[in-house]
């Protein structure tokens, strides 16, 4: 009997080694088709997408200013992030007005995973098509856009998008840049590539909004104290960058348009406010991500990422408790540092897609901090792991917490918002905005310049909509609407919505409501 028990568990036990070759390659093709999935459905999420009324605005100046002149005039007028406002200004006239905006979160989305993949080539020292880097880089995109706030001017609104999104691709491209800097110094290589690189990145970086102002600036001057003590050869590029980073500062703070605008929030520059503002947001949102079930498991799934990567790379890595401990405070201060400037020039929250940008560098320092901790105790994690006992149990948990992964992406609120949009709301609002088209070139054909269209008593999908005209016709939505089309004046007319908890709310595939 104690004889044939045994053969039993020895057959189970041989089933299970046999299996887990099987597990070490699904884990990653779970992580991989699930992300994959989050990208694809935000891409095609775009195809539904329409300007609002603000896009009309600056096309509409453009067209009758010229683009260089409009640039100029926001600047004076408006806002001083001359890089950000030039992507924007320029996208209509690449792309078309309605045509680009269908590519353009697909386009940003790409420029991300290819950012993404740089970086961390760069930190590694591994080639930018290794496995490994894009099934990270894929998976990182896909956790930054579930943790966004509010997508719809993040990402497909294209002041937004092209104001945060290229702020976050350049912020990555940096940073490789940076680590590409050090390395050639350090081999006596000549680095005026790199530099001239670099130097443009930080250019157009550091115009494209404050967030990524500051955190550049930061990320520039801890680099230049770092090499301060090591000779004329290592500081001086780091000196000509810094000194770049401190003029595009200027440009940018001291913006005439920056007055302007905040003369506009009457409790603007209280310092109190601020910062009390800045202390009780910053700790809301930090808690609101940090217990974010996809947060907790892709920071779980951490530990074996890097070490993949580290055990690929052929970078020696000097990890002190010291930098850790120093990296923590960095990261944990994120969310109350970058709030400030918000607070300070409006006396109340920021927009959404601030926070958004906040998000983005919080999980870049997060998961870099995550990745110090880990090469720390790296050599313990290869001790453990080359036993063989040892390793059975780190292949279950690893396929334990891909399975986690994809059901936190799976039952996310932004990812079944997403998936309502899709199959419910965007066609209806699509339909709805091309019919809207068409009555407009037919009124303008007919020369009544005078229209009123229906309004929109559906469910938008709020995945992609933003801001529309309203029923006044003197809004400045309307006017700038009916300036681009050509028109004496537009409205809308009112909703026959009464509320939103008298609409029908739609159920999702994973019976939750949005």
């Amino acid at each position: 009997m104690r004889k044939h028990a045994y053969s039993i568990f020895t057959f189970y036990m041989n089933a299970i080694k046999k299996d887990l070759h099987i597990l070490r390659l699904s884990p990653p093709f779970l992580l991989a088709i699930v992300s994959t999935i989050v990208l694809f459905s935000f891409i095609w999420l775009g195809q539904y997408a329409h300007p609002s009324a603000d896009d009309f605005c600056m096309a509409g100046g453009v067209n009758h200013d010229g683009l260089f002149p409009h640039l100029w005039n926001h600047y004076f007028e408006w806002s001083g992030r001359y890089s950000g406002n030039a992507f924007y200004a320029m996208y209509p006239l690449l792309f078309g007005m309605f045509e680009g905006l269908k590519f353009m979160p697909g386009l940003l989305i790409l420029g991300l995973l290819i950012a993404s993949a740089y970086f961390l080539s760069q930190l590694f020292r591994v080639s930018i098509a290794a496995k490994p880097v894009l099934l990270v880089s894929i998976c990182f995109v896909s956790i930054y856009l579930l943790g966004m706030k509010h997508t719809a001017s993040s990402l497909f609104w294209p002041a937004g998008a092209l104001s945060y999104q290229t702020a976050n691709i350049l912020f990555l491209f940096t940073a490789g840049l940076m680590i590409q800097l050090l390395e050639r110094q350090k081999q006596q290589k000549s680095y005026s590539v790199v530099l001239f690189l670099l130097l443009l990145t930080i250019v157009l970086g550091m115009g494209t909004n404050e967030t990524n102002l500051l955190a550049l600036s930061g990320i520039l001057s801890a680099a230049f104290l770092i090499n301060l003590h090591s000779g004329w050869f290592y500081v001086k590029p780091w000196l000509l960058l810094l000194l770049l980073s401190l003029l595009c500062f200027a440009i940018v703070y001291f913006a005439p348009g920056n007055a302007v605008r905040e003369a506009t929030f009457p409790l603007r520059h209280d310092l109190s406010r601020a910062l009390k503002g800045s202390l009780d947001m910053g700790l809301w949102v930090l808690t609101g991500w940090l217990i974010s079930p996809l947060f907790i498991v892709a920071s779980l799934l951490t530990p074996y990422a890097v070490t993949r990567l580290a055990n690929l790379s052929s970078r020696t890595f000097i990890v002190s408790k010291r930098l850790i401990l120093l990296m923590i405070i960095i990261t944990l201060a994120i969310p109350f540092a970058l709030q400030f400037p918000a607070w300070w020039a409006m006396g109340g929250w920021p927009p959404p897609r601030t926070v958004d940008a906040i998000y983005f560098v919080f999980i870049v320092s997060w998961f870099f901090m995550l990745g110090l901790v880990s090469i720390f105790f790296l050599p313990q994690i290869n001790s453990f792991t080359n036993r063989q006992q040892s390793s059975l149990y780190i292949n279950l948990s690893l396929s334990l917490a891909a399975i986690c992964f994809v059901l936190a992406v799976l039952g996310s609120f932004r990812f079944q918002r997403v998936y309502t949009d899709l199959t419910l709301r965007a066609e209806p609002f699509h339909e709805y905005m091309l019919k809207r088209y068409e009555l407009i070139y037919k009124s303008v054909e007919d020369n009544n310049l005078a229209l009123r269209v229906p309004a929109f008593n559906e469910e938008y999908p709020r995945s992609i909509y933003f801001n529309d005209i309203v029923p006044d016709y003197r809004d400045w939505r309307n006017v700038c609407y009916a300036d681009f089309f050509g028109l004496q004046y537009i409205k809308r007319e009112a909703q026959q919505i009464e509320s939103y908890h008298k609409v029908k709310r739609l159920r999702t595939p994973f019976n939750g409501y949005n």
